[in-house]
């Protein structure tokens, strides 16, 4: 079946609404809690139509908000490695997006099996959250942007676009070039920056205009500037949607602002200007 947006944002509310009581563990649940659950549920008598307890349905929103720190540590490396190492800065900052798009697929229910190679929907029904299976021919990657792309929210977006390896502007044939390509030779003497260093880097990002930049082209690697700047930009779009959609949620207000970050990160866009008449 294709994929219930109305259900995915109705998900997403309830699953951050089980973190914002005042009896809610406000930290991380152990590494492979949620793929672990999917799994059971998957290989129970119900799979596909399986119930996902109400005690657990939280783990949607912890792990999309764990997904998106991800996206940032991903995106900070890949800013401190900038002219250390031009492959695996590029790789990382490809990663970046990767990560906040599974955020966002996430928040909303939809997950992709790796171990079961099925996409699945947490869907609503008689007051529970049934997994339903999505219709999906695409790999891990492929799936995760779709799902991001489909929303209404975002199909015009160009932030949010479809990635396909098959596009030499995609991010993914980005990545591809950098992981694959033999014979890139990219590689010079090793200087670390000094941490700030890294925050000068990232507020001079930070205030590159919104869209101004839309492709990651393959044929331009290591293209850092692009694949960083488009990073960044999906990463403050994670941060305003949930702020946006959970505002006062104790979990989100909890974990927006990283402790192990604070010094470097930011989290805010410069708008386009708008055109005059």
């Amino acid at each position: 079946m294709p994929i219930d947006y109305s259900s995915a944002d109705r998900v997403l509310e309830l699953s951050f609404e089980k973190l914002n009581k005042n009896t809610a563990r406000m930290d991380f649940p152990e590494p492979g809690t949620l793929s672990n659950e999917f799994s059971d549920l998957l290989d129970s008598p119900g799979g596909i139509t399986a119930v996902l307890a109400h005690n657990k349905c939280q783990m949607l929103a912890s792990a999309s908000v764990e997904m998106w720190h991800r996206a940032i540590h991903s995106f900070l490396w890949s800013a401190a490695l900038t002219d250390a190492s031009p492959l695996w800065a590029s790789v990382s900052g490809y990663y970046a997006s990767h990560f906040v798009m599974r955020a966002f697929a996430y928040a909303m229910g939809i997950y992709k099996s790796f171990t079961k190679r099925k996409g699945i929907q947490i869907v609503l029904g008689q007051g529970q959250f049934i997994l339903s299976e999505v219709e999906t021919k695409d790999g891990e990657h492929p799936f995760y942007w779709k799902v991001v792309h489909s929303h209404p929210k975002f199909i015009s977006n160009p932030l949010f676009r479809k990635n396909s390896e098959r596009d030499k502007n995609s991010d993914s044939s980005h990545r591809t070039f950098a992981n694959y390509t033999d014979h890139v030779d990219s590689f010079i003497s090793i200087k670390f920056p000094q941490l700030q260093e890294v925050a000068e880097y990232v507020e001079k990002i930070s205030q590159i205009r919104l869209y101004s930049v839309e492709k990651a082209s393959r044929d331009d690697y290591p293209d850092l500037q692009n694949v960083q700047i488009l990073a960044f930009q999906r990463i403050v779009a994670f941060h305003d949607f949930l702020d946006e959609r959970v505002p006062t949620n104790r979990f989100w207000r909890t974990h927006r602002r990283p402790t192990w970050c604070k010094d470097v990160m930011l989290y805010q866009v410069v708008e386009p200007e708008l055109e005059q008449p």
